[in-house]
């Protein structure tokens, strides 16, 4: 088992907040639990896609046309248009966000996949394990 970090915050061991080996008790994931986290939340970011928000903001935003050509009139585009694209910013950088969350979890499925795959086979190897 790594040694805890001592205060000082000195080399090796494990943060305080990750889970570690107690008691000879191991940290275990379930593939199928990982994989099916994974396509719920998949599932979910296609359906946000599917709503367009992104586009609707563009829509239906009113030109300066709609509002007048005046400087009163051009000031509240001018304000509708920053707020308009601050938002489709925000949301495109959560659409992002949550599209690299998810690929972290199927990358961490498969790699742990991977190690168990290769320990069992090395058991296998030495004869430990049908």
């Amino acid at each position: 088992m790594a040694p805890k970090l001592d205060a000082g915050g000195g080399g090796g061991g494990y943060p305080n907040n990750l889970p570690h080996q107690v008691g000879g008790k191991e940290v275990t994931m379930d593939h199928d639990t990982l994989k099916d986290v994974a396509r719920k939340l998949r599932d979910d970011l296609n359906q946000l896609k599917g709503l367009r928000y992104k586009e609707d903001i563009d829509d239906y935003s009113p030109n300066l046309s709609d509002i007048g050509d005046y400087s009163a009139g051009q000031g509240l585009h001018n304000t509708v248009t920053s707020a308009q694209n601050s938002i489709g910013t925000t949301y495109q950088q959560f659409i992002t966000a949550y599209e690299q969350v998810i690929q972290a979890i199927e990358r961490s499925e498969q790699n742990v996949r991977n190690a168990d795959d290769a320990s069992a086979a090395g058991a296998r190897a030495r004869g430990r394990v049908d």
